[in-house]
């Protein structure tokens, strides 16, 4: 996750990154955005219908009015939302969701990866073409390494 915003007196536009997550799974990937989604909207202005120190007095009945905290709360629960961008993943296309606020604005992006195999794996000795297993006469059901991933980024 990223933001991006003018320092003050400056005039100058600065990106920080608020986060990144690496997941072998594009739905684990949107998992964690919409979580920091979350996360990130109610740091920036908490939500009065689940806040414990808001009571009811203290609430005033207002035209709704779009802003960051709110829109990012609509992304990250709006089942319609959640729906087009695990499609979109599940294609392997990258997901960037940009939602502008006063001086700022939030990027969320998904978007695959290449994953190296670590250098503690061990590396497998060469089948040609005979199935490797434990035990002699068995056939082995061990699976191909992932060689791919996601990174979710707050950018």
């Amino acid at each position: 996750m990223l933001a991006e915003g003018e320092v003050y007196g400056t005039g100058e536009t600065v990106p920080y990154v608020l986060g990144t997550f690496r997941t072998i799974s594009p739905k684990l990937a949107l998992r964690w955005l919409q979580g920091e989604a979350a996360r990130i909207a109610d740091r920036l202005d908490p939500d009065p219908e689940c806040c414990l120190w808001a009571k009811p007095w203290m609430r005033l009945d207002t035209v709704p009015v779009p802003d960051c905290p709110t829109e990012l709360r609509f992304w990250s629960l709006d089942a319609e939302e959640r729906q087009a961008a695990r499609d979109q993943l599940k294609d392997g296309a990258p997901l960037s969701v940009v939602i502008p606020d006063t001086g700022c604005r939030f990027t969320l992006t998904a978007w695959p990866v290449a994953v190296p195999p670590s250098e503690s794996s061990p590396t497998l000795p060469a089948d040609h073409g005979q199935p490797i297993s434990p035990r002699p006469g068995r056939a082995s059901h061990r699976k191909a390494r992932r060689t791919s991933g996601w990174l979710a980024s707050l950018l």
